[in-house]
């Protein structure tokens, strides 16, 4: 007896199973595309049959505004000719295939067929329901075959009215056979089939000629008997098209006996509501199992190539395990480094930032202790003043002192916010209230400069998509050097612009200082570059372009024309506009 190795059984049950869920799911997804072709086919032909059926169904009550038809329904001794070739224009301009006028008893009094053998003129339609409803008042359309014409025909009626009653009904028909053969507006493919199936299942149009006037739901003597009641299909009997409707790996299906041929059909259906019908489109999909062959052969040569490239690279397993611990070992010591890295990057940014504010240590004590010294002042003049008894000026100077508490606290609260390390944070941020919080911080290197300060002219709605504690750093280090590159200047002014366009925000800072040497304008922004002889580790402008760097903006630096230099911060402003 024949023993396998255990390996090939192995290897010959998976692609077994791999190729049935493959059957099973290429199945799907072609019954999935016809289930869309079918939609997408019966959402056109709906559209199509609507738009027409409307259009028709206008066109009674034209007829009915006719005052030459209604004095001639009113008197019928008048002649008929004139309301003949009038109703033979309307059928010609509209396209349909009759119209005609009912008096009240259903007798057809003019008709646009009047000079054709088969002309309506003469005849009786009360049995028919289109004349009947209309004749209580309402609008109507219904299919029934032809009592002359033997054909399919949709008619659209409409009652006539004088002095608010109905003295007559006006009847337009058009025949079936219109709808289809338009293959071309019903974007019916051969590859499918459509019908439109009435309220008591028969179809009354179809592409398929054996489908007419027949049904694919099983009939009771009741429909048969409702049928000859009716009158509706004269005196042809309905026949039963076998067809049998499954659901399939969650998809309903249609198979359907015609002609000795089995057809399978995805079908999709949608109402028409003006008929009270429903149009319904059927993809075929009797081929769809043997379409899976070409993905299952091709899959299985995949399988087979997959499998013998797998046993190659086995041989060679053990020297890949040792390249792949070693790749692994490697990429963990870079995350290492990188973290580390990482770590000493915010180090530095942070130790920049007490830097800045040990260099304006001095200013900002100045700002602190002036307003001490003001409080101590006015408080020795309030005791004073409480002792004579005058409140009225010793509230004065409490309400002074009060203000002057709390400008420290606001000097003080924004030098916390500023040196406080904090991870970065993008998100929108009013330009107008970061700018107010920098000053705070550099208004005392710029008074001890002495220089004058044009305020920023920026509305509140400009927004930029910053970290706000970092952007301020990078402010007050472009302000302050700014200031100092000021001090042996006649004019000491320090000025900004502001200008928008394509979802972006410039802030230019100027100064009216020497500028920047030209040998420097393309060092600048290297790190531990310094144009201080005896402050400053030449960090703060390279960190700074770090940072607008990492909001996905630019920072640079120019002399401007006049004299002084221009420091340009480029920045986006909503998420992802740079």
């Amino acid at each position: 007896m024949l023993r396998f190795p255990r390996k090939i059984l192995i290897a010959v049950a998976i692609l077994i199973s791999v190729l049935l869920l493959s059957f099973l799911f290429g199945r799907h997804y072609d019954l999935s595309q016809a289930k869309q072709q079918a939609e997408l086919q019966v959402g056109q032909l709906r559209n199509y049959l609507d738009t027409e059926l409307s259009r028709f169904a206008t066109i009674p009550h034209l007829v009915t505004d006719n005052q030459l038809l209604t004095a001639f329904l009113s008197d019928t001794d008048q002649p008929v000719q004139p309301i003949n070739n009038y109703l033979a224009d309307i059928q010609q301009a509209s396209g349909a295939s009759d119209v005609y006028v009912l008096n009240r008893e259903g007798d057809v009094i003019a008709s646009s067929n009047w000079q054709l053998d088969y002309s309506y003129i003469g005849n009786n339609f009360a049995f028919r329901p289109y004349f009947s409803q209309a004749l209580a008042g309402n609008k109507i359309a219904y299919f029934a075959l032809g009592l002359r014409s033997k054909e399919r025909g949709i008619y659209f009626s409409e009652p006539i009215y004088r002095d608010g009653q109905v003295i007559g009904v006006v009847t337009l028909k058009v025949n079936v056979s219109k709808f289809e053969t338009d293959r071309q507006l019903l974007n019916a493919s051969h590859a499918s089939h459509f019908y439109l199936s009435l309220d008591d299942n028969i179809i009354a149009m179809s592409d398929s000629p054996s489908w007419r006037l027949n049904s694919l739901h099983s009939l009771t003597a009741a429909d048969y008997q409702h049928f000859t009641t009716s009158r509706r299909y004269l005196e042809y009997v309905p026949k039963v098209i076998t067809a049998e409707h499954i659901t399939s790996q969650g998809m309903p299906l249609l198979y359907v006996n015609d002609a000795n041929k089995r057809s399978k059909y995805v079908p999709a259906s949608a109402p028409i509501e003006r008929l009270n019908a429903k149009i319904t489109v059927l993809v075929d999909i009797s081929s769809v199992n043997i379409n899976q062959l070409g993905r299952l052969f091709w899959l299985s040569v995949i399988y087979a190539g997959g499998l013998m490239l797998f046993y190659s690279l086995m041989a060679r397993f053990a020297g890949y395990k040792k390249l792949l611990f070693s790749r692994h070992s490697l990429e963990q010591e870079v995350i290492e480094r990188t973290h580390a890295l990482e770590k000493a990057q915010t180090a530095l940014v942070q130790t920049a930032k007490l830097a800045t504010i040990g260099q304006l240590s001095a200013g900002i004590n100045h700002e602190i202790n002036q307003p001490l010294s003001a409080m101590s002042t006015y408080l020795v003049s309030a005791k004073r003043l409480i002792a004579k008894g005058d409140i009225a000026k010793a509230a004065e100077n409490i309400v002074i002192v009060q203000s002057l508490i709390e400008r420290v606290h606001k000097i003080v609260g924004q030098l916390k916010h500023f040196s406080k390390p904090a991870q970065t944070q993008l998100r929108e941020q009013s330009l107008s209230q970061l700018l107010k919080n920098a000053m705070v911080i550099a208004s005392a290197q710029l008074k001890q400069d002495d220089v004058n300060v044009n305020a920023a002219d920026i509305a509140d709605t400009v927004k930029v998509w910053v970290d706000g504690i970092k952007f301020e750093q990078v402010l007050v280090n472009v302000i302050t050097n700014a200031s100092q590159a000021m001090a042996d200047s006649t004019v000491r002014e320090l000025s900004f612009e502001i200008e928008q366009f394509d979802d972006r925000v410039k802030l230019s800072i100027l100064d009216t200082g020497p500028g920047i040497e030209l040998h420097a304008l393309g060092t600048i922004f290297e790190p531990f570059y310094s144009t201080k002889s005896t402050n400053g580790l030449g960090l703060g402008l390279s960190i700074s372009k770090q940072i607008i760097n990492s909001f996905n903006g630019c920072l640079s630096a120019h002399n401007r024309p006049g004299g002084g230099a221009q420091f340009i911060i480029t920045l986006a402003s909503t998420k992802g506009a740079l």
